[in-house]
């Protein structure tokens, strides 16, 4: 594992560096595009916590938070959008090429981080602890979850056949709703999600990428 995709050419320069979370759903998606496009051997994988405010970090990304892409040229790419087409132009884009053609998967794929979006802020409001949760903003991030959940399952038959970044983000979604909101119970309120996801989660990229605390 770790070769170069044919066709997209060997980089210049030092290794590339990504500073990545083990719990962050973000940076997991940078990390399962990485596996996927067979780009490990040219990049040193860096974990730190963003709360911990390392020099690092926020020397390459002044908002301090993950991912962020040290590139060949020593600059810092973020966010994670960013980072998986930056790394997908240098292997033929293989993660974005349908998405790029087609209005309503590239639709689809904004949903998709939407979603991640709110994910990630139930979890923040969470760890707010009891006094400074909002019954009001945690139900309003499980509504846009549960309907942009009840809209893909619905479209499952017109997602991508091969990988793609629309692929990862739907995976690393419901593994982060396992991880942070098991209380959520995703398997149960969209069951038609199942196979679809039994079908990609076994790949090794993701295998390889599971959350941590």
């Amino acid at each position: 594992m770790g070769r170069w995709p044919r066709g997209c050419g060997k980089l210049k320069g030092n290794f590339m560096k990504l500073i990545y979370s083990n719990a962050s759903p973000y940076a997991r998606t940078v990390r399962v595009a990485l596996r996927e496009l067979e780009m490990l051997e040219r990049m040193e994988e860096i974990a730190q916590h963003p709360f911990d405010n390392p020099a690092q970090l926020i020397s390459f990304n002044p908002l301090c938070k993950v991912p962020c892409l040290i590139n060949e040229d020593g600059k810092g790419i973020f966010d994670s959008q960013v980072i998986c087409e930056y790394l997908d132009s240098k292997a033929n884009n293989q993660l974005f090429s349908d998405i790029n053609q087609n209005w309503q998967l590239k639709t689809y794929y904004s949903l998709t981080r939407g979603i991640l979006d709110s994910c990630v802020a139930w979890q923040q409001d969470k760890m707010r602890g009891k006094i400074g949760e909002s019954e009001f903003w945690q139900s309003r991030f499980i509504s846009s979850i549960e309907r942009g959940l009840d809209f893909l399952r619905k479209k499952i038959n017109e997602l991508p056949k091969e990988v793609s970044a629309l692929t990862i983000n739907l995976v690393t979604i419901l593994d982060y709703l396992d991880f942070r909101h098991p209380e959520y119970d995703w398997q149960e309120r969209h069951p038609e999600l199942i196979d679809w996801y039994q079908i990609w989660s076994k790949r090794e990229s993701f295998d390889a990428t599971k959350p941590k605390a």
